[in-house]
């Protein structure tokens, strides 16, 4: 009997296992070797990808191909302590930053001639219309003005358009018109006609229950005539009512609401388009 315990005591210190540390300090040393492994591929640069970028960077900006010195001196793997890159931070001295710069330069130049274009094209439209209807004496029947959007045309309603409280254009107005017409017809800017009330509340009924349905039925009156008679691109034209919402003056006085009570013909900035600003 004390012989076999004798024997299973020794079997039990014969599988009895000293150094399961070095399991866990393997682990350790693995998942340390992996985490230099990640560290060193975040680090590593593709010299190859680089060079290439830099070559079509500068082909681009600078009108034609880069020469072929290297960008990075030194080995293919990390960068070393004596490693450069040259030209690579655009402004710089380098030979991207002064491509860029004069890339800016003359996208500038383009706009600012664009601008100009624009801003002729608008007082060219101004002073025909201004002939147009000094010629029928009709001068005195609209007013300019230069604003961000392009070249509002304004037009009283009153006595000329049309009756108070109407959407029929009168003989008048279409003579107005018909001296608007052939000015917009000859430029390619898109046209914006609003219409605008005073803020007196329509009474009595008739086809308008408000300002709103009243001002944008002359704004679309407007925008017939000028399609159906004169045959303007209906893609270029777009109609809006605005009621009382925008004043030219305060709505305190009978003349003041009376200049209120106006058609707006706005002859629209063109957008720039990419052939107006250079190559990007």
């Amino acid at each position: 009997m004390s012989h076999k315990k004798h024997k299973a005591a020794a079997h039990e210190e014969e599988h009895e296992n000293h150094e399961r540390w070095l399991i866990t300090y393997a682990d350790m040393i693995t998942l340390l070797m992996v985490l230099f492994i990640v560290l060193f591929s975040i680090g590593q640069v593709d010299l190859a990808k680089f060079q290439a970028l830099k070559h079509s960077l500068s082909s681009t900006l600078g009108g034609g191909p880069a020469k072929p010195n290297p960008v990075i001196s030194g080995g293919a793997g990390v960068l070393t302590a004596g490693s450069q890159i040259s030209g690579a931070v655009p402004g710089g001295s380098g030979s991207i930053g002064a491509p860029v710069a004069a890339n800016q330069a003359q996208v500038a130049l383009v706009q600012q001639k664009a601008a100009a274009a624009e801003q002729a094209t608008l007082n060219g439209a101004e002073r025909q219309i201004q002939n147009a209807l000094t010629g029928k004496g009709l001068q005195d029947a609209v007013s300019f003005r230069l604003e961000l959007r392009g070249l509002v045309v304004t037009v009283v309603s009153d006595n000329v358009l049309y009756p108070i409280g109407s959407a029929v254009l009168q003989p008048e107005g279409r003579t107005v018109l018909d001296a608007l017409a052939s000015a917009l017809d000859g430029i390619p800017n898109d046209i914006a006609v609003e219409g605008h009330t005073d803020s007196q509340p329509i009474v009595g009924g008739g086809p308008y229950p408000t300002n709103w349905e009243l001002s944008t039925a002359r704004a679309t009156a407007v925008v017939r005539y000028l399609i159906d008679d004169h045959h303007l691109d209906p893609h270029r034209l777009s109609a809006a009512g605005y009621a009382d919402t925008r004043p030219l003056v305060p709505n305190t006085s009978p003349a003041n609401e009376a200049l209120n009570r106006r058609v707006e013909i706005v002859v629209l900035n063109q957008p720039a388009t990419s052939s107006q600003t250079g190559p990007s």
